[in-house]
């Protein structure tokens, strides 16, 4: 069935929704409520999951040219900055998992998937364009007017569409904070995605993508700017370096039902979750990928909605429990802390990938 479609968000979810619309032959149009789709956010990690759904769309090569492939992941000590746990991500992820692991600028990537999603000439992209809610009939859905088929919610964590989908979604404030900084690229760059651990909080860095900078992200309870008491060596000197500090504060959307009728949510505004996994835009990515997947293989729209929720709520909640698992270890105090510094060293690389297989191994 080829459908007229709506979507209403511009960033990576609505956009590779987009792309792998079109590649099925569907007519898109884009809603974003924005004047225009800009170099906006900061880091992002694309795992080899998200790798190979971005593969799959045709955008290996464009990807490469934005992106960095760390040598290893680290989990260092931040009170002495001691390397607990070494992985040697570039040597084992495309052999294990059949996709590197990059780090990118998320404004690099969203702009990879514009440039895609316009070379297709069916679709429609209009900025300066809120939808905040829609209309159902028995065979379409109407929004501002127009008449589609499908309308697509991927407008973000503070999607305006949620409720009407879903009545009794909630969002829950986490009671941490993240706080991003940038800096220029050290010298003595080490080519690694390095996670500092500490007492109640944790810093992560890793180069930005193609830019010539470091991505900090910086999170704890506190309510004030990053400090670096309690933190020494490589991740001390990082957080007295950055001045450009600016609050994220964290969120998730807990909800049962990601759609009705002929409206549907993907990415953040179905599922939102803490960044500890660093999977948010991972799973937005498989989201759209799934769901295109779903209305090429099924004869009407609400078999092919019930597929895709089925498919994806099992393992969207898997990874939010990840996400609270490892931020736990990457900020436990006291005897746990001391626990871990003993054990973490001991464990071999594959055997700590192994307990990714699930995740990194996914395939579209």
């Amino acid at each position: 069935m080829n459908l007229n479609i709506a979507i209403a968000g511009g960033g990576i979810a609505g956009l590779t929704a987009a792309i792998a619309l079109l590649n099925n032959g569907h007519a898109v149009t884009l809603f974003e409520q924005a004047a225009s789709l800009d170099d906006i956010g900061a880091g992002i990690q694309l795992s080899p999951n998200a790798r190979k759904a971005l593969t799959a769309l045709g955008l290996a090569d464009a990807i490469k040219t934005i992106s960095f492939e760390p040598e290893t992941l680290q989990l260092l000590n931040g009170k002495n900055g001691r390397i607990l746990s070494d992985l040697p991500f570039k040597k084992l992820m495309q052999h294990r998992f059949g996709a590197p692991y990059l780090v990118t600028h998320r404004g690099d990537l969203q702009r990879v998937l514009l440039t895609a999603a316009k070379a297709n000439s069916n679709i429609k992209i209009e900025t300066s364009k809120l939808i905040d809610r829609f209309n159902e009939a028995a065979d379409g859905i109407e929004i501002t007017g127009e008449n589609f088929d499908v309308l697509i919610a991927a407008d973000g964590i503070s999607s305006a569409l949620r409720a009407q989908i879903d009545a009794n979604a909630e969002i829950v404030l986490d009671d941490q904070t993240a706080w991003r900084a940038t800096l220029p690229l050290p010298n003595n760059n080490k080519n690694a995605v390095s996670v500092y651990m500490n007492s109640g909080a944790h810093l992560v860095a890793y180069k930005m993508g193609a830019r010539p900078v470091l991505n900090l992200v910086y999170v704890s309870g506190n309510s004030g700017p990053p400090t670096a008491r309690n933190f020494n060596g490589e991740a001390r000197e990082l957080i007295s370096a950055a001045s450009n500090w600016k609050a994220w504060p964290l969120a998730s959307v807990h909800s049962n039902t990601w759609h009705k009728g002929r409206a549907v949510m993907i990415g953040d505004a179905a599922h939102a979750m803490t960044p500890h996994a660093a999977q948010g835009g991972a799973m937005a990515i498989e989201d759209a990928v799934v769901l295109a997947d779903c209305i090429k293989n099924h004869s009407n729209v609400q078999a092919a909605f019930a597929a895709y929720q089925a498919a994806r709520q099992p393992r969207i909640a898997r990874v939010k429990a990840l996400s609270n698992q490892n931020r736990a270890i990457y900020q436990m105090e006291g005897f746990m802390a001391l626990g871990r510094n003993v054990v973490m060293p001991l464990l071999p690389p594959a055997l700590v990938l192994k307990r990714l297989d699930w995740l990194y191994g996914w395939n579209p």
